[in-house]
């Protein structure tokens, strides 16, 4: 996202082998700690993906804004729970029309996961609802291929309208919508101002390492 800092692109095919940290997917949603009941997140065991590939397209928070490594990222979490292989597909203040170029990009990873963390930034950019239909159905419709597990995720920034048609998107073509309701409202999910990670000097707008644990918490409750 654009809305603080430098604007940094993240587009890469990375395909990152992750070794087991011995962290399980209930160690995951422990780090939500206290704040369990805004997320109404109950974590069962992950799939096992080994062997695949799991594609993350997304904004700056897929593009791992702002943990303090690389592996605490929320891709990164899920990726090392379900065993898969990352391809990262992710800018820094894209909105969804970002994405339509490197849609058959993704489709040649041949993922059995995706996810689309897409919809912060055109909430904040005040997209036109319509328009970021269009452009999120082509997302979706694009990626939605046999043997994919499709995961919407919605909006970081509190967007009702443009949660709306993530969810309602992504359910008319199988997938599943994660919320991310209320997780904005949770001061500790936030990176703070200027704390070092291994994309420069933080800000408060994105999270941090528990917001990303959060994040992947959600996901990993979508998939299990």
């Amino acid at each position: 996202m654009a809305f603080r800092g430098r604007a940094m692109t993240y587009f890469a095919w990375i395909v990152l082998a992750f070794l087991a940290l011995g962290q399980t997917s209930a160690d995951v949603a422990s780090k939500t700690g206290p704040r369990g009941q805004v997320l109404g997140v109950h974590v069962g065991p992950p799939p096992d993906l080994h062997g695949t590939r799991y594609v993350a397209i997304g904004d700056s928070i897929s593009a791992g804004k702002y943990a303090v490594s690389a592996d605490r990222t929320f891709p990164a979490r899920v990726a090392q729970q379900v065993g898969a292989s990352l391809v990262l597909i992710a800018h820094s203040g894209a909105r969804a029309a970002w994405a339509l170029p490197y849609l058959a990009q993704a489709q040649a990873a041949h993922p059995a996961l995706v996810t689309i963390e897409l919809g912060t930034n055109d909430v904040g950019f005040r997209t036109p609802i319509d328009q970021f239909a269009q452009q999120y159905e082509s997302i979706v419709s694009a990626v939605s291929q046999p043997g994919t597990r499709v995961l919407c995720i919605g909006s970081w920034l509190p967007g009702p309208p443009i949660d709306a048609v993530i969810k309602s998107t992504c359910a008319a073509h199988g997938g599943t919508f994660v919320s991310l309701d209320g997780f904005y409202a949770v001061n500790a999910f936030h990176a703070g101002d200027g704390h070092p990670t291994y994309l420069g000097p933080s800000d408060w707008f994105h999270p941090g390492d528990e917001g990303h644990a959060a994040i992947a918490a959600a996901v990993l409750a979508a998939l299990s």
